[in-house]
């Protein structure tokens, strides 16, 4: 049965690649397909790249996906002294991984036919999925052809995994040359141990792009300086940063409530797009806000929006508390662990499943706090800048989950090579 619906598969995947194909080019989004004809030989494995040494294979969807191998796909290719072979399914992507050092190749077309041809010129050594591609012609080719696979920084939905479960003897077929799937959360491999052929597979080695963040010292100075100007540098902070249109009410709702406990509250608006600029402002001249804009300088007021981008961590590292765009509408939520780059407790929506692990380990530590309202966010506001043993606390937290949640790289390289 296994091998039946791998044919079905095999069989339905370029009929799907077509449509996908034409759905673009009959879409305003037509551009996207303007290199198609350019990527074709290495979409259907006919410009394979050529290796004296066996390599290390990573594949990863897109540009994202690739940005979080950064540290892992060089250190493993010096670690079994290989050369480094990247693949994406975008050109973005494939972009990113030259710049990373790899050959870099447009992933084949998942049908097997294409992805066993590729996989014995390239001749891989090992292969790593990165994040949630699982591809099951790229699975059983590397099955027979003997090149072990590793999923790392896997991470599935429920709705996908319960797909997997259902096609169970697929399942198993493709799975079935995976040596260990290294999953993001304790979530995500609950997900994939639930799944046929991945029994006794499954680690939780914790997210790849955790170890990527790093301190920028761009605009620090410019913020110190910005800030004394305006006559701010003994007053507490407060910077909300990559802002949504839908969250700047309550942000302001919140510090406005918040001042009544905190007289000398100050707030900082950082908009995830400045170029919606004049929503924000329409906000503030309605609340009766007196504000200033980071371009025209500092000046006496209470309140800064922020009209440019890159200044963001050095907005965090000169505040008290911070907030995270993003969680209180369906973005999702942004990069929740910036603020503990530098101790600072952040505060953050209900909506943050782009950074589930992260805020789940922020909640549980107490160096991050849920807040779903203005009235919420007021409240832990107040409490935090009311009881300076409270914010010291919520300070170390921070830290403490920051440095509990790095380490992703070498748990990673560690179960590759004990495999």
């Amino acid at each position: 049965m296994g091998h039946l619906l791998l044919l079905f598969y095999s069989l339905l995947a370029p009929v799907i690649a077509v449509l996908y194909a034409l759905f673009f080019l009959l879409s305003p989004r037509r551009s996207l397909m303007k290199a198609l004809a350019g990527e074709l030989k290495e979409r259907l494995a006919l410009a394979p790249p050529f290796f004296t040494e066996r390599p290390v294979w990573l594949h990863a969807a897109s540009m994202g996906e690739v940005k979080a191998v950064a540290r892992l796909a060089p250190e493993l290719a010096a670690l079994f002294k290989a050369p480094l072979l990247m693949t994406s399914s975008t050109a973005a992507g494939r972009a990113e991984a030259v710049r990373l050092g790899a050959e870099a190749r447009l992933a084949p077309l998942d049908f097997y036919p294409l992805a066993a041809s590729f996989m014995a010129a390239a001749r891989p050594r090992l292969l790593a999925l990165v994040e949630t591609e699982i591809w099951p012609a790229t699975l059983y080719a590397a099955a027979v052809a003997g090149v072990p696979v590793y999923m790392v920084n896997a991470r599935i939905s429920g709705s996908t995994a319960a797909l997997y479960r259902a096609l169970a003897p697929l399942s198993r077929l493709a799975f079935a040359g995976v040596k260990k799937v290294l999953a993001q959360s304790e979530l995500d491999a609950a997900l994939f141990r639930g799944l046929p052929g991945l029994e006794g597979k499954v680690e939780v080695t914790g997210n790849l792009k955790h170890d990527l963040l790093g301190i920028s010292t761009a605009g620090t100075d410019k913020v110190k300086e910005f800030f004394a100007a305006a006559g701010w540098r003994d007053a507490p902070v407060f910077t909300a940063g990559s802002t949504h249109p839908q969250e700047e009410p309550v942000l302001v709702e919140a510090w406005l409530e918040a001042r009544k406990a905190v007289p000398g509250l100050k707030l900082v608006l950082a908009p995830r797009h400045p170029e919606r600029l004049a929503e924000t402002e329409a906000l503030l001249e309605a609340r009766g806000v007196k504000y200033s804009l980071w371009s025209e300088g500092a000046a006496a007021a209470d309140c800064l929006v922020v009209d440019t981008l890159g200044l963001l961590q050095a907005l965090y590292s000169e505040s008290a508390v911070c907030f995270v765009g993003g969680t209180l509408d369906a973005t999702g939520g942004h990069n929740l662990l910036e603020p503990a780059l530098f101790g600072k407790p952040a505060l953050f929506g209900p909506n943050y499943r782009n950074a589930r692990h992260a805020g789940d380990t922020l909640i549980k530590l107490k160096g991050g706090f849920l807040t779903e309202t203005a009235p919420q966010l007021a409240a832990k506001l107040s409490e935090l800048l009311t009881d300076p043993a409270a914010l010291q606390a919520a300070r170390d937290n921070s830290s403490k989950t920051l440095a509990a949640l790095k380490g992703a790289t070498a748990r990673t390289l560690a179960e590759i090579t004990t495999a």
